[in-house]
């Protein structure tokens, strides 16, 4: 499965199904119990956060909070870079990176398209010029501080997208499988909000890290002569766009409330630092996925328009969110690969191959636990360059569960930094579908990926290391669970 989700040869989400041929007929897994982890509890987590994706693009809402994000931020080409990587990682933090990457870039093609327009009227005052599509413009033949400027602006969706998306467990798949996995095995209590807590700062570091790389790579820190006219040609288009979108929307709105709603009860269901709503509630009756289609069902049920409102008298009702547009919209194929992944990694513990792997890779037992995740954390951003994240995760958070074991150490000090590694992968258009989605538009040459991501590589990597040593013991408490709670030893009390 890793080989054909690293080469493609066939569809992403049709490897994701071989392990439901494959496991039961090597005995690895009965069929019925392979079927069950396709729509676990994690994946409908991830079904609902895919639902209030759909509401939000409808109603637009993404739209208007990333321009007023950049219209807070500023027009100056620096407070630009930083607006739309402020905008692309919020959304990030409860869209999948993916989705969120289609929704934004559109938006900074418009600006450069817009750009690209009043370069060439200012060049040539007496032509008439007429605005192109991005697919027409020769970026060779562009100032290359114009052109360095729109690399800058599409490294930060991409990039942006895959650091937000690693801020909450719904922003992106490897934390999923990582939840999933910490739940069923009982290696501890990971929740929405103690995971937020771990992650968000260090995504807010590599944020404020990617701003300025970007501006000593490509823009610089100085003053361009006629960048006051830039700034105020950005905010035009800014400005412009956001006037199109008209007064905010009764399902606009709603779709906020909502959204708002999810966010909070994921929070403080069993936020751990103190009681939660769940706590109220027999242990995993209500959970995650309980919250999330919860929301999602009143997305089907209220309205998109006001109904008391006079205008909207008498016309069909019509909810925030149609099967149309779920039938349209619904990636079943992300479905899919995040169900083959939890699968996979289900796969490789019950056929023990994690234990196997664990025992082979049992010669860094006298290596110390910081060394061993500096390896690990390596291993996982090489690997996960070349591979889907999911698959990555898949096999390795298995892995360095075993080793753990064979190390006696809580298995969470491993797999926490091994999640957060399989998102940082920067250097390549295949390391993940942000960076292919930003690369295909034409901009980019993979020079460019690998000068700016390599460096980004480098120091997720070192914050990866320095989270899991310094705060990270104080929420989770890596040293709190017994090996017999956290390995399933019987222990017979005579």
């Amino acid at each position: 499965m890793a080989f054909l989700w690293i080469t493609e040869t066939i569809p992403m989400a049709v490897t994701a199904l071989i392990p439901v041929v494959l496991y039961p007929v090597f005995s690895v897994m009965k069929s019925e119990e392979i079927c069950k982890e396709y729509l676990s509890d994690t994946n409908f987590v991830f079904f609902g956060s895919m639902l209030m994706a759909i509401g939000v693009e409808t109603t637009k809402l993404h739209e208007r909070v990333a321009l007023r994000i950049l219209m807070t931020t500023g027009s100056n080409s620096r407070w630009l870079l930083l607006g739309f990587q402020i905008a692309t990682a919020f959304i990030s933090m409860w869209i999948s990176n993916t989705a969120t990457t289609a929704l934004v870039l559109p938006m900074a093609l418009s600006v450069i398209c817009e750009l690209d327009y009043c370069r060439r009227r200012q060049e040539n005052p007496s032509e008439i010029i007429i605005k192109r599509p991005i697919g027409d413009i020769n970026f060779e033949k562009i100032p290359s501080h114009d052109r360095n400027l729109y690399k800058a602006l599409l490294l930060s969706i991409c990039f942006g997208s895959s650091i937000g998306g690693t801020g909450t467990i719904v922003g992106t798949g490897p934390n999923l499988i990582m939840k999933n996995f910490v739940d069923k095995n009982n290696y501890g209590k990971v929740t929405f909000a103690n995971w937020m807590i771990f992650a968000v700062p260090s995504m807010i570091f590599m944020l404020i890290f990617l701003w300025c790389w970007l501006q000593v790579l490509l823009i610089g820190f100085r003053r361009k002569t006629g960048e006051e006219q830039f700034d105020q040609m950005v905010s035009k288009v800014i400005k412009e766009k956001y006037d199109l979108l008209g007064p905010v929307k009764f399902s606009e709105k709603l779709i906020g409330v909502l959204f708002s709603i999810q966010v909070f009860l994921w929070f403080f269901r069993k936020p751990q630092i103190f009681p939660g709503w769940g706590d109220f509630f027999p242990d995993k009756y209500v959970t995650d996925a309980t919250v999330a289609m919860s929301v999602s069902i009143l997305l089907f049920v209220l309205p998109s328009k006001n109904p008391f409102d006079d205008k909207s008298g008498g016309k069909d009702f019509e909810p925030i969110v149609t099967w149309r547009d779920m039938h349209e919209r619904f990636s079943w194929g992300t479905i899919l690969l995040l169900g083959g992944g939890i699968a996979m990694a289900k796969g490789v513990e019950k056929s023990g191959l994690s234990d196997i792997m664990g025992e082979y890779l049992s010669s860094f037992s006298a290596m110390p636990e910081w060394a061993f995740i500096l390896v690990a954390c390596f291993l996982v951003t090489a690997l996960t360059e070349f591979s889907s994240n999911i698959a990555t995760a898949s096999i390795f958070i298995p892995l360095v569960a075993s080793v753990a074991k064979e190390h006696g150490t809580n298995a969470l000090l491993y797999i926490l930094p091994t999640t957060l590694s399989c998102s940082y992968a920067f250097a390549l258009p295949a390391g993940t579908p942000p960076n292919a989605i930003v690369f295909s538009a034409g901009i980019l040459k993979i020079t460019d990926l690998l000068k700016a991501g390599l460096v980004l590589n480098v120091f997720g990597y070192m914050m990866v290391f320095l989270i899991t040593h310094s705060y990270a013991p104080l929420i989770f408490n890596f040293q709190s669970l017994s090996l017999s709670d956290v390995y399933h030893e019987n222990i017979t009390v005579i």
